[in-house]
């Protein structure tokens, strides 16, 4: 198992034995933050070999903003597969408050599936979220 630490608000381990690169939110961060949270997270796969199983820890982010969310579903999603040479499936986990927190009737139901770039679902086990990653081919 492989950690590190990006700045105060982010924290990434790769799991070989599981295929998984964990990414878990320290804090509550800034948009400007968690954009580059998700750029350092996309590098750190990169430099991990065959790193297309993602758990996003997001229980420590308190507030949802629906510009994130939708600059995730459309400029960082996309880019994925260009990156990463493969189907990416990102399993998000948030407390159960956070489910109020991200309804949005312009974002499909999940789990969802955008083109050939990724895949994503959202949890509050981690167990769960770890079962539905080790289950995508």
């Amino acid at each position: 198992m492989t950690s590190t630490s990006i700045n105060d608000y982010l924290t990434l381990t790769h799991r070989p034995d599981l295929g998984i690169v964990t990414a878990r939110w320290t804090r509550p961060a800034t948009s400007t933050e968690l954009r580059a949270g998700y750029q350092e997270l996309l590098q750190y796969a990169s430099g991990c070999e065959a790193c297309h199983h993602w758990l996003i820890d997001s229980r420590r982010r308190t507030q949802v903003d629906a510009r994130d969310v939708h600059w995730l579903a459309e400029v960082f999603y996309p880019t994925l597969r260009q990156h990463l040479k493969a189907h990416v499936y990102l399993a998000f986990l948030i407390a159960p408050y956070q489910l109020d927190d991200v309804q949005d009737d312009s974002l499909p139901p999940l789990p969802h599936t955008y083109g050939d770039n990724c895949s994503i679902n959202q949890f509050v086990d981690e167990a769960e979220a770890v079962q539905w990653l080790s289950a995508q081919k």
